[in-house]
């Protein structure tokens, strides 16, 4: 069976292409560079030159497939431009669903982000959760749209669409930017980091990366028509985190809290320099809020309907910690 992929050469889509070409699968890759496909070079990885914003060139990667597993996003923290979420979020996903409509594949697995649910304000966050505070950012905004535009697919067209939202993802990568949280454990193993991101207290939830794009995987054999999916691990505060971190890696950090008002005024700072440098900044002022809220996620939906294998965080985070180490080699 051909499956086609976007976002193939990303951090979650390098692991997804691995698994499906491992299964026997030919995997039509949408890449924006032949250069980045040379490192999802697997059995029956054919890559297409082309982009989501091009509708066009899906077109010609998605021939013959039968599934669609849409991953391509611009997963950012800042633009220069900040239209380019909604062009690259909310009209590529759009441009994907349209080809896939038109060439009658079978179904469509789409990577949202759990941010879009919102913060665990008034209890767990859930698949069901109505969100109680505004959008901290473009890019969940974006997202949010995007997934109202799927849902408009699966009710006026009876499209066999699931959404896949994952929590924190880290762990090693085949390729692609690695996720602020496993750049955090980089920080911390190799580079003396001893700052606790947010106040150190508020929950959040970390899945590892093989479990993420597993997860796609059996969001496409078991997930339902119009259903979302929260993809993610165990719920921690940055304390125990980092204690785990600490006892896993042997390191050992005498870790302080900032106050936020610094975090904020930090950001404000890097921001006007990457206005100036257009430089990605790593935080900006609409980034830092987030860490002042619990994000508690339950997972049980997609244990209970999926099967989806949840890696302990001491588990997972050994493993990060060899990949880091080796980095700094």
């Amino acid at each position: 069976m051909k499956i086609f992929v976007t976002g193939g050469t990303g951090s979650i889509g390098a692991h997804l292409v691995k698994m499906l070409s491992a299964r026997g699968y030919t995997v039509h890759a949408l890449v924006r560079s032949m250069e980045k496909a040379a490192h999802i070079n697997f059995p029956n990885v054919i890559p297409f030159l082309g982009d989501i914003t091009d509708k066009a060139s899906i077109d010609r990667a998605l021939a013959g497939c039968e599934q669609v597993y849409h991953l391509s996003a611009y997963a950012k923290v800042w633009a220069k431009d900040s239209g380019t979420f909604y062009k690259v979020n909310v009209k590529g996903t759009v441009n994907v669903l349209q080809a896939a409509l038109e060439q009658q594949v079978k179904k469509v697995v789409v990577t949202s982000t759990a941010g879009v649910l919102g913060p665990s304000i008034n209890g767990v966050i859930t698949e069901e959760k109505i969100r109680d505070v505004d959008f901290f950012n473009e890019y969940e905004g974006s997202k949010a749209m995007a997934e109202s535009r799927i849902k408009d697919f699966v009710t006026t067209f009876d499209m066999n669409v699931v959404i896949v939202s994952p929590t924190r993802v880290y762990g090693p990568f085949i390729f692609g930017m690695p996720s602020s949280t496993t750049l955090l454990v980089d920080k911390y193993v190799n580079h003396n980091w001893w700052i606790y991101p947010g106040d150190s207290k508020k929950l959040g939830n970390y899945i590892y990366i093989e479990d993420a794009a597993l997860g796609h995987i059996l969001a496409m054999e078991k997930g339902r028509k119009g259903h979302t999916y929260l993809l993610g691990g165990e719920n921690h505060d940055y304390v125990s985190f980092f204690e785990i971190m600490g006892e896993v890696s042997g390191v050992k950090r005498k870790m302080r809290k900032i106050p936020v008002w610094v975090q904020r005024t930090y950001a404000h700072v890097i921001l006007k320099r990457a206005e100036w440098f257009n430089k990605e900044p790593m935080v900006t002022p609409k980034w830092v809020p987030k860490g002042e809220f619990d994000w508690e996620v339950s997972v049980d939906k997609a244990i209970k309907e999926l099967g989806l294998p949840v890696t302990p965080l001491e588990e997972g985070l050994a493993r990060t910690v060899d990949y880091v180490r080796n980095l700094s080699r």
